[in-house]
Order: structure tokens, then C-alpha cells, then sequence
């Protein structure tokens, strides 16, 4: 199987939260340690894109060789300005973007997207509904880059970048890949009533 590093966006402040989501408790790790897990089932590396609180997760990975934490110092600017930043470390032919709020989505996801054909971009599924992680090529990576906002116009999106490119979605049997933590009603329902 070829390699694949990952792309993972843990840089915001988690506004809409009780508490910064990415260092709460999820079973015996933290949220965002079991993403980063299972990225690193199928992944060479993980290049987690940090900002709001950018040392407490460089410090959290400090030694983890496969984890390289990078900063986004414009991390207020939205989640494409992370993933500008982090697609800028990505070394191998294809990638995997994630989202550092998703703990719950297991190795057996990655490991179906990548042994999908070789497509700009590959989208899991559950019931319909698109998800994440992505698997994305080198072609989304520099129009990633190339892409800036405009005089007067909202910052990009991904969602504008993939409309240009060929996609294949996935479907999987993991409802995980929809559910991310934006509330603290969505962290006590993915970790059993942690908090």
C-alpha cells in the first residue's frame, strides 16, 4: 500500500464549547489524541495544524515522530487558512484531510478510501451524507495553495477546489464520520458523558 500522510485541523478555539475541545478526556486518551490515532493506523504521518492554543498540542505530541505539529498563526482566519498551512508540509502523491474533532472515526475508513482508484478526491459516505476523513491528491494540494480570496470576496472553500476536480464518493458503514464536536451536548454524546 502506498503512503499517505494526513492532514488533521485542530486549530480552532472551540467557540461554540464549554472548554477547549481538542485536550478533553475520550476514554483513556484526549479528543484529539484519538484522532491522531486512528490517522496513524493507515498514515506515515500526521501534520496536525495547530493555533488556539497551538503549545498545549505541540507539547501533548512532543517526541511522537509520526506527529508533526505545525502552526497556523492565522488559524482565526477559518479552517481553509489551516489547511493552506498544513498541505504545504504533505510530501507523499496522495493525502488524507481530517478533523482533529472526530474521535470516533476508526481505521477502517482510512483503510477503505485508500484502496480506492487513485481520483482527486475520495469522500466517504454514511447513509447518503458526505463525511470525513478525505483522501485528496497532489492536484488538490496545489490548487489548495493557488487559491486566494479575492478583493472583497469570502475566503475559499475546499467545497469550491473539489467542484473543479474529479471525486468518487465512498459509502462506508460508520455513522463516525458525520459526527464532529461543536457543542458540549455533542462531546457528552461521542464520549459517554465525560464532561
Amino acid at each position: 500500500m502506498p503512503s499517505f500522510d494526513c492532514v488533521m485541523l485542530a486549530a480552532g478555539a472551540s467557540s461554540r464549547m464549554e472548554r477547549w475541545k481538542m485536550t478533553l478526556p475520550f476514554g483513556t486518551r484526549t479528543v484529539i489524541e484519538a484522532s491522531v490515532g486512528a490517522a496513524l493506523e493507515v498514515c506515515a504521518r500526521v501534520i496536525l495544524v495547530a493555533g488556539y492554543r497551538a503549545g498545549e498540542l505541540i507539547e501533548l505530541f512532543r517526541g511522537r515522530q509520526r506527529v508533526l505539529p505545525v502552526v497556523n498563526e492565522r488559524w482565526a482566519e477559518g479552517m481553509f487558512c489551516s489547511l493552506r498551512c498544513g498541505v504545504q508540509q504533505v510530501r507523499t502523491e496522495r493525502f488524507f484531510l481530517s478533523l482533529g474533532d472526530m474521535p470516533r472515526v476508526g481505521g477502517a475508513v482510512y483503510r477503505v478510501l485508500a484502496a480506492q482508484p487513485a481520483i482527486d478526491a475520495v469522500i466517504p459516505k454514511y447513509r447518503g451524507k458526505k463525511g470525513h476523513p478525505l483522501l485528496l491528491s497532489a492536484a488538490v494540494a496545489r490548487a489548495v495553495l493557488a487559491r486566494q480570496a479575492s478583493d472583497g470576496q469570502p475566503e475559499p472553500t475546499l467545497r469550491d477546489v473539489l467542484a473543479e476536480l474529479p471525486a468518487l464518493t465512498v459509502p462506508v458503514d460508520d455513522p463516525y464520520i458525520l459526527k464532529d464536536i461543536d457543542t458540549a451536548e455533542d462531546y457528552r454524546a461521542l464520549a459517554g458523558g465525560l464532561l
